[in-house]
């Protein structure tokens, strides 16, 4: 009994040391997979659609999606140098939407 537990223990310890990472992962039953917070540059920006085109250090471009709750885009011009961290796209909202938007210092 004494053994049992032993490993019962240590794999409750275990399974509670690796929950906080699996957390963060998970979003909406799997990964998510939006991408790490990193600093863009603007491309072009539409104030009507609350979009930003970026472009990355890698060379890959998209558009995201701001709340005006979040950031004001008429501040954005192209060649601005931002930090966005993004949302995973679900159903009710298809494209990548910001989560929080900074201006690079």
């Amino acid at each position: 009994m004494r053994m049992l537990s032993r490993r019962a223990c240590v794999g409750l310890l275990a399974a509670l040391l690796w929950q906080p990472s699996l957390a963060q992962r998970m979003v909406g039953g799997g990964l998510n997979n939006a991408p790490r917070p990193a600093v863009y540059a603007v491309i072009s920006v539409d104030p009507d659609e609350h979009a930003v085109q970026l472009l990355a250090a890698d060379g890959r471009t998209g558009t995201v999606y701001v709340d005006e709750a979040i950031f004001e885009l008429s501040t954005l011009t192209p060649g601005h140098r931002i930090q966005v961290d993004s949302v995973v796209p679900d159903e009710t909202n298809k494209g990548l939407r910001a989560a929080s938007v900074w201006l690079e210092r």
